[in-house]
């Protein structure tokens, strides 16, 4: 579905999460991972990969200098080389990152489809592990007994312990320095025992949709006597006491649920999958999988792939591109539906879950964040939407319950125009810009340790 372009003045339209008014700018709901911190990645070789990675930018509002296009084959194989990796994909997209002055702002990458899904390490790594280890393979013993420990992973990794309070990934950053991994996510895949083009982009409007909406749904943990559950099954209890703070309804069961699910954990190699809606059975936001070994092996025959999960209506799964020997360290932790239910957003989630992430392949809707916060800000002092002179723009918070936003990020094109500041205003003067449209984005954020964030986006045009 291609993006509209909207140009008569004053003109309403939906757009995901939020209404477009010219006058006013962009009003969107709180997330935590924002549009501009994202890099989305395109195979400019592929139309459809393309295609769908302009879509979901404008989907998502993410600046248009936040994507970037990788010369790969049309139609990539699954597996490629971690030397290929590093040259065809990484280092582009660092230099681009660099060249284009993101820098400072961008935390995660987002892949869009017809890209490898595999790195040729002993074992594997996914695509998600390699961009996650920026390019370096870890010594195969550690991949086969999932014994790298992710600095972004919140625990617990035993029996009887507690968690780490969940954190959005610019609070993690802060703590770990510039040199945290990359966490990735892929938006879908279309090869073999993938996804339609249809399915994938119902997928990314339903996470859309999902934002601050607070489901009333109940997460189900199916529970049977394979390993695949058993290797998790002591996070099971405490997970849902957990979710029962948070206002979340959890259940364990021993069948599949048919209406109003808000996250489903299962273990086993082959699901009875619903039929495709609609109604769907998920509800918006929603992260269904199965640890099972071939879930991301899209080449291998057997085993139910984690693009039924899609297809049947969740808004992301994640599965294993190789034999990962039943290690529950190599999967999500229960407490992925905790992250969610914090206001993360579904990437942040899965990451703050995921012990050793090196051979899961994650796809879907990377922003969705079905628990954020509701409030929502506008832009004021552009209304005209032609800039002729100096002016001040104002960010103006429009808080629902309570919430507070206490910082501000401005953004003109997609680069910093005024960093963190405590002023909800910034100064724009068409002397110094060039003829021409522009952006000017404000971010407010919230403090604490899942850092909220709202932002507001505003076109214009100097003469």
């Amino acid at each position: 579905m291609p993006s509209r372009i909207i140009r008569q003045r004053r003109r309403i339209f939906s757009a995901g999460a939020g209404v477009f008014l010219l006058g006013i700018g962009l009003v969107c709901p709180a997330c935590a991972l924002g549009p501009h911190e994202i890099l989305v990645l395109a195979n400019t070789n592929s139309p459809r990969s393309m295609e769908l990675a302009r879509d979901y930018a404008a989907l998502r509002h993410v600046p248009a200098v936040n994507l970037v296009a990788l010369d790969l084959p049309n139609t990539p194989p699954l597996d490629i080389s971690p030397a290929d990796f590093n040259k065809t994909i990484r280092d582009p997209a660092r230099k681009a990152i660099k060249e284009r002055g993101l820098d400072d702002h961008i935390l995660a990458w987002v892949y869009s489809v017809d890209f490898p899904i595999r790195a040729t390490s002993t074992p594997p790594l996914s695509l998600q592990g390699i961009t996650f280890m920026r390019g370096e393979v870890p010594a195969s013993d550690i991949i086969t007994r999932g014994a790298y420990a992710s600095p972004l992973f919140a625990g617990p990794a035993t029996p009887g312990m507690s968690g780490f309070p969940s954190q959005s990934l610019d609070v993690q950053r802060e703590w770990i320095g510039p040199a945290i991994p990359v966490p990735s996510m892929m938006l879908g895949f279309m090869g073999t025992n993938g996804n339609t083009r249809e399915e994938i982009w119902s997928c990314l409007n339903t996470g859309v949709a999902s934002d601050g909406t607070a489901p009333q749904g109940t997460v189900y943990i199916v529970t049977n006597t394979d390993v695949r559950t058993l290797c998790r099954a002591w996070q099971f209890a405490p997970v849902v006491r957990e979710l029962g703070t948070l206002d979340l309804t959890a259940t364990l069961t021993n069948g599949y649920p048919a209406s109003g699910i808000a996250g489903l954990m299962s273990g086993a190699a082959d699901i009875p999958m619903p039929p495709a809606g609609p109604p769907s059975p998920f509800l918006p936001g929603a992260f269904a999988e199965h640890l099972t070994s071939f879930g991301a092996a899209f080449d291998y025959p057997g085993q139910t792939k984690i693009t039924s999960w899609i297809r049947a209506g969740a808004t992301a799964s994640s599965g294993s591109v190789a034999e990962p020997l039943s290690v529950w360290g190599k999967f999500p932790h229960a407490r992925i539906f905790s992250h969610q239910a914090s206001g993360c957003t579904l990437l942040e989630s899965v990451f703050q879950s995921v012990r050793c992430p090196l051979q899961l392949l994650v796809i879907g809707e990377p922003l969705a964040r079905p628990w954020a916060p509701a409030s929502t800000l506008s832009l004021q002092g552009l209304e005209s939407g032609v800039l002729d002179k100096r002016i001040t723009v104002t960010a103006v918070l429009h808080s629902r319950r309570n919430e507070v936003f206490p910082r501000y990020l401005f953004l003109l094109d997609g680069r910093t125009h005024r960093n963190l500041t405590k002023s909800p205003e910034t100064v724009l003067d068409p002397v110094t810009l060039p003829r021409g449209r522009h952006v000017l984005v404000v971010v407010a954020y919230r403090t604490g340790s899942v850092r909220s964030q709202v932002f507001a986006e505003m076109p214009f045009e100097v003469k």
